[in-house]
């Protein structure tokens, strides 16, 4: 019985709503406009009376001048759409009288428009969002237009009374048609859309190791962003103050935050710019690990984290968590087994090496002291080692810059950087400290330099391990920071002075030369007058007379470094 009255009230809302759009009936006729224009429907006929009278009874009559039957008149039927004319030619006075019909067969034109939403288009489907105002336009050609109807989603076909508000969220159907003066009516027309009114709902998720609202590391969030009409557009997400990113799906990554309290923000749009409240979770990161510590118990001696027991020494290890608290303590005895930890233990009775490896884990499973899965089996913190470290660091320098070595010297000049090197593979480097020429005090080696004075230099250097073991080097070199001494001389002697500077004849040969003492000259270079500098390959000739020379030499040593001088004269114009 429930199925046959759904039924029933189904078929009876689907009649309802194909009666309220069935478009209204709308007469034929004719319409006279405030110019006295005569207008009438195309397909009409048209009748003609005539009278002999401005208010005279008119008189019936017919197209030709056969008579008429007892209450016959016979029309005129215009032949379609257009401007028509009943005319009469007075003979007499060649004069033409035409009487106009305008017969319009052709309905008025209407349109739509939606205002003021953002609007999505899938496939054949527009969805339109918060705003959407409509507005319904239309024009006629001839008579004008009487009427213009809308249908708004099933209501009855009434009198657009101008724009108004879709503020219904779900499936539209705006159905419009216009009437003409002469009862002309549009074939009615459909604007089909959807109004999504409402903004996406975003969830989050949560999983892997959480305890409350404590979460781990490997945890994993990730947002489900839904929209049931139009569509999800973008989600945008932010941890604590950090400026907000695009969600392209996937786990958000925060494992980079320290540990503590932490919150993730969110929110999407739909594809019709609805947006969503801002959503957000509070959640704290516990990423540190338990805090370690392991305390002798008995006999030790203790220099620089290297600790030597006696055979009646057990060692007791503690751990600490600031949150999420300890789920297990672990340790293994020079490479053995792992097992639980529950009470101080003795270290095994035997000379030699000893490594105790322990590690943690919290409820978050954050693992303090050590690693028991490192890909190369080893394990970084190695907290309770019987070793002895007996020898210092490895040394070494290095020059930065410029260097020239002549047989067993070194030669360097001020640009060059002396680094000093030391390692130690045992209990590690504390420092490196030099002594320049013998000086009593080391200075303590922080970063490479210089020296800024040309000599002969020695440096004594010292490398510290952690337990003071000092290894001793030492280097020497040459600081030469003076570039070559540039000679030059004429291939015959000067005629005369003119103000202080030597004449010679034109024919003159210009001869150079440069000695360093040190490093020994890489180069000659020079220009005349101001010209392109070149390489000197032996001779300098080729003057023109009556003309004044400034020849600018350089000579750079094969350290770099470079002197110049500049060299004036004149030739004879003869």
């Amino acid at each position: 019985m429930q199925t046959k009255c759904f039924l029933i009230l189904t078929f009876l809302l689907l009649f309802n709503l194909l009666i309220a759009q069935t478009p209204k009936e709308h007469p034929k006729g004719s319409y006279v406009d405030s110019l006295n224009r005569y207008y009438q429907q195309a397909d009409l006929p048209l009748y003609v009376y005539f009278s002999h009278t401005p208010d005279g009874p008119p008189i019936k009559v017919s197209p030709d001048d056969s008579p008429l039957k007892k209450n016959e008149l016979r029309p005129i039927y215009l032949d379609g759409h257009g401007k028509h004319f009943i005319r009469h030619f007075d003979d007499l006075h060649q004069n033409t009288e035409n009487y106009v019909v305008y017969a319009d067969g052709i309905a008025p034109v209407s349109s739509i428009s939606h205002l003021n939403a953002p609007v999505f288009v899938k496939g054949t489907t527009t969805y339109f969002g918060k705003g959407l105002r409509i507005r319904l336009q239309t024009k006629d050609e001839m008579s004008g237009v009487n009427q213009l109807y809308v249908s708004v989603t099933g209501e009855e076909y009434a009198p657009y009374k101008g724009e108004f508000d879709m503020q219904t969220e779900g499936e539209q159907n705006i159905q419009f048609y216009a009437v003409d003066n002469v009862g002309n009516a549009e074939k009615p027309k459909s604007s089909k859309f959807i109004v999504d009114l409402s903004a996406p709902k975003t969830y989050y998720n949560i999983v892997g190791i959480a305890q409350g609202y404590i979460i781990s590391t490997s945890t994993k969030i990730y947002l489900t962003p839904t929209d049931s009409i139009s569509g999800v557009a973008r989600t945008y997400y932010k941890l604590n103050d950090e400026p907000e990113k695009l969600y392209t799906g996937g786990n958000i990554n925060f494992s980079y935050l320290p540990d503590g309290e932490h919150t993730l923000y969110w929110y999407s749009i739909d594809n019709v710019q609805n947006q969503e409240e801002m959503q957000s979770y509070k959640f704290y990161l516990d990423k540190t690990a338990p805090i370690m510590s392991a305390d002798v118990l008995g006999d030790k001696f203790i220099v620089n984290d290297r600790v030597y027991f006696s055979g009646r020494t057990k060692l007791k290890l503690t751990a600490v968590d600031n949150k999420s608290g300890i789920k297990e303590v672990l340790y293994s005895i020079d490479g053995g087994e792992y097992q639980t930890y529950t009470e101080p233990f003795y270290l095994p009775n035997k000379a030699g090496l000893h490594v105790v490896r322990y590690y943690a884990l919290d409820n978050m499973s954050n693992e303090g002291a050590g690693n028991r899965y490192s890909r190369y089996e080893e394990y970084r913190h190695n907290v309770s080692t019987v070793y002895v470290d007996l020898t210092g660091p490895t040394m070494g320098h290095l020059y930065n810059g410029p260097k020239f070595q002549k047989g067993d010297t070194i030669f360097i000049n001020s640009l060059t950087k002396i680094r000093l090197i030391a390692e130690d593979p045992e209990s590690g480097l504390q420092k490196i400290t030099y002594s320049i020429n013998d000086q009593q005090e080391e200075t303590l080696y922080s970063e490479p330099f210089s020296i800024p004075q040309s000599g002969l230099y020695k440096i004594d250097y010292f490398g510290y391990d952690n337990v003071n073991n000092r290894n001793i080097d030492k280097f020497m070199f040459i600081v030469d920071n003076d570039g070559p001494e540039i000679y030059h001389h004429f291939s015959i002697k000067p005629n005369r002075q003119e103000n202080g500077v030597d004449v010679f004849p034109a024919y003159t040969n210009l001869y150079l030369a440069a000695t360093d003492w040190m490093v020994g000259c890489e180069n000659i270079r020079y220009s005349i007058n101001g010209g392109k500098e070149q390489i000197y390959n032996g001779i300098i000739f080729g003057f023109e007379k009556g003309k004044e020379y400034t020849i600018m030499v350089s000579a750079v040593d094969k350290l770099g470094n470079r002197t110049s001088k500049e060299i004036k004269f004149k030739t004879e114009r003869y």
